[in-house]
């Protein structure tokens, strides 16, 4: 039993069912919890969320200490908040150059602002989903992938299905597909590889969607396709290469010319640190 529960596509599928039914009892939880507190209540919303982040936290641990039998190094204490610190400003950093280049060439435009509390539901909505995704296509799929085939066949699997589920976004695209897989994909795998850790790849998602949705107003839901408010009201205009279309700024070619720069930067860092 234990020799066929060590087999890497066994390990990843176990690992995803941990966070899997994690995520299942927090969100029964929360729904209880809902009935007794307000739910559209701010403090209550980022509460949930904490909730939410504790239990994932304990799933993926839980999954690490009985079935890989090893500490849980991949989200250890020390240094985590410079590298998640780190990882929210390149995030940030890389989404305001791209809005930037956006403008300069006149397919950003700003038409209004809304109040600072719309950064609620970005919070509540981008930081679960981006540790999620991170724990699962980076913390199972990219390190069990790379240790049984190698770097580049786990770069490659990881990054081919972590675009195959925004299929599932009501504004996919071929391109947003495409463009995701290409840019995220390789960013983030890159990102893990420099500290072996999750909090840099961590950071750089939960930053890189919070700008999407909460700062520069051009996300949308995934579920259903409408915009979400940002502190800035704005529109993309122009070519779909460029503006992206309905998928937004992720499907631009100005996103994946400079992620994928960033990218090949960070597999530099990771190639000169191995050597």
């Amino acid at each position: 039993m234990q020799k066929f529960v060590s087999l890497p596509l066994v390990r990843i599928i176990l690992a995803i069912l941990f966070v899997g039914i994690g995520l299942v009892i927090t969100q029964l939880i929360i729904n209880l919890l809902g009935q007794v507190f307000p739910a559209d209540n701010p403090i209550v919303r980022i509460g949930f969320t904490i909730l939410a982040l504790l239990a994932i936290y304990y799933a993926y641990s839980s999954y690490v200490r009985l079935i890989e039998k090893r500490p849980l190094t991949e989200l250890s204490g020390p240094n985590a908040g410079n590298e998640l610190a780190l990882g929210l400003l390149i995030g940030l950093g890389l989404f305001s150059i791209i809005i930037a280049v956006l403008w300069a060439l006149g397919h950003y435009r700003i038409t209004g602002t809304n109040s600072w509390s719309v950064f609620i539901p970005a919070i509540v909505a981008n930081v679960p989903s981006g540790f999620i995704q991170e724990i699962i296509f980076r913390g199972a799929i990219f390190r069990i992938t790379r240790d049984w085939l190698g770097v580049w066949w786990a770069l490659g699997i990881s990054s081919i299905l972590f675009g195959l589920i925004h299929i599932l976004s009501a504004t996919a695209t071929v391109q947003s597909v495409v463009a995701i897989t290409l840019q995220a994909g390789v960013l983030l795998a890159a990102a893990y590889m420099l500290t072996n850790r999750l909090w840099l790849p961590i950071g750089i998602h939960v930053a890189w969607d919070f700008a999407n949705d909460g700062i520069f107003g051009v996300g949308s839901s995934g579920a259903s396709g409408e915009t979400i408010k940002g502190l800035l009201q704005a529109k993309l205009s122009g070519p779909v290469l460029l503006s992206g279309g309905t998928a937004g700024v992720e499907a631009s070619l100005v996103s994946v010319i400079l992620v994928l720069a960033v990218s090949i930067y960070m597999m530099r860092k990771v190639t000169w640190k191995a050597s």
